[in-house]
């Protein structure tokens, strides 16, 4: 049996022993429509051209028959770069042969501020990057799913996941109007899980891999695998082996990836993105920036050091039933953990399944934190508004260029001392943030109430 036939036959497959159902059924089939429809439709009206300017150079330099390091442009880790050239080789095929241009009625854009450019990319482009963002999503939707049947047994909570993955506002926006790849690395992540919890460690080792080198924050997890892999399988006495395999899936996917960058003296160039950006907030010799960077690393720190400690706690587990409880809570506390330095709306992709999950799996409390989550990431992922419509103006008609950026002029203009554009983005990150938060208050909360509580009574029976 292919690996087609045996996928098709996975997505028709019931598990005799819940009530779950094949994921195809007639609701998610709707919800599929309703959201692709919904990706299509406000991603050709809607692109944050700053990303997508950045993935045209890319390809350009590509096309030119340059290396991923050879010009300027490319700042992150090789996988994404691997996909956009493939990505090249498949808009050659359908012929989409402008990706953009620097229009002077454009110009306004560049006074806005450094995350916005005049240089604005043709729709026929943008959507064939946001197709590969649409399957993306696609598949972590079937993930959730798939995920949260096999732990609850339950098809409504199953289905729930998927409709609040896929049909979510920020979800959308993240691939359909801003463009970024959090979503693969979301998706490689959820296979590593998947995977990890199938015994199948060698190839939960090159997921998580890839994961991490699509977007570092995967590679906070590895304390809690490897946990997770001791614990599962210490007695049987296999342990030390099936850690081998993974780690073995780890770095030889790793070297695999970074060989060409080993070959040609350009590894350093590799992690560009995040050296540059520890390197210009603690960089700075005063104010907020220079705060901002110092944060950021002591919070990544802070994350390390709760994988470590979650990690602890898996391994010390005896009880093979509550493996997974564990493994999905110190999923979660380290995702939120480390988004307490505050991270971009497209960051939160990686927390949401998390959420989702603990709120189906481990407490109802967690609807809350979700809730907030959803509002404030959509608020914020959406906040660009009509800064968001250059492109369409530009390059279709459908909307008079000139108009929109008289608009873009009155929404970016000085307002109670900022602007409608970044009060708009305030809030949503405000909301998202106190969503974050919220997740540490239910899984810690009544702990602290505790604490507190129990000194209060000894503070008064020391007075009495």
């Amino acid at each position: 049996m292919s690996f087609i036939d045996r996928f098709v036959s996975s997505l028709k497959e019931k598990d005799e022993d819940s009530v779950s159902v094949p994921f195809l059924c007639r609701t998610i089939i709707i919800l599929i429509i309703v959201g692709i429809a919904a990706r299509l439709i406000i991603g050709f009206f809607m692109t944050h051209i700053y990303d997508m300017y950045h993935w045209g150079v890319v390809i350009q330099n590509i096309n030119s028959g340059n290396g991923l390091y050879e010009l300027t442009g490319y700042f992150y880790t090789p996988p994404w770069g691997y996909l956009l050239g493939l990505e090249a080789f498949f808009q050659d095929i359908l012929g989409v042969t402008v990706i953009g241009e620097h229009l002077t009625a454009a110009f306004a854009m560049e006074n806005i501020a450094w995350y916005y450019t005049s240089t604005v990319t043709a729709p026929g482009f943008n959507m064939s990057l946001k197709l590969m963002m649409l399957v993306s999503d696609l598949v972590v939707g079937y993930l959730i799913f798939w995920i949260i049947r096999d732990l609850t047994k339950d098809k409504r909570k199953a289905v729930l996941g998927f409709a609040l993955w896929f049909l979510c506002p920020f979800v959308i926006a993240s691939g359909s109007v801003i463009g970024m790849f959090d979503t693969i690395s979301v998706l490689m992540t959820l296979l590593a899980v998947v995977l990890l919890r199938k015994d199948r460690y060698i190839e939960s080792g090159v997921m998580l891999s890839l994961a991490t080198l699509m977007k570092f924050f995967p590679g906070f997890f590895i304390f809690i695998f490897i946990a997770y892999i001791l614990s599962k399988n210490k007695q049987d006495g296999t342990a030390n082996k099936k850690l081998m395999m993974f780690l073995i899936g780890v770095a030889v996917t790793a070297f695999i990836i970074f060989l060409p960058q080993l070959l040609d003296g350009t590894i350093a160039d590799s992690f560009l993105f995040i050296t540059s950006r520890l390197n210009e907030g603690v960089g700075l010799d005063s104010g907020v920036g220079a705060v901002a960077g110092y944060a950021a690393i002591l919070v990544y720190i802070l994350a390390i050091a709760v994988s470590i400690m979650f990690a602890l706690r898996i391994k010390r587990n005896d009880d093979k039933e509550k493996n997974d409880a564990l493994l999905f809570d110190a999923l979660l506390i380290t995702t939120a953990v480390m988004f307490l330095y505050p991270p971009l709306p497209q960051y939160v992709l990686l927390l949401f399944p998390f959420v989702i999950f603990a709120m189906m799996h481990l407490d109802k409390r967690y609807r809350i934190p979700c809730i907030l989550i959803m509002i404030g990431t959509s608020i914020g992922a959406l906040a660009g508004g009509p800064t968001d419509l250059v492109a369409v103006a530009a390059y279709t008609g459908l909307l008079n260029l000139d108009t929109v950026m008289g608009i873009i002029q009155g929404y970016t203009d000085p307002f109670l001392g900022s602007s409608p554009l970044m009060l708009i983005g305030l809030i949503g990150f405000a909301i998202q943030y106190v969503g974050i938060l919220a997740v540490m208050w239910v899984r810690f909360g009544e702990r602290i109430k505790g604490t507190i509580f129990k000194k209060a009574k000894k503070e008064d029976a020391a007075k009495q």
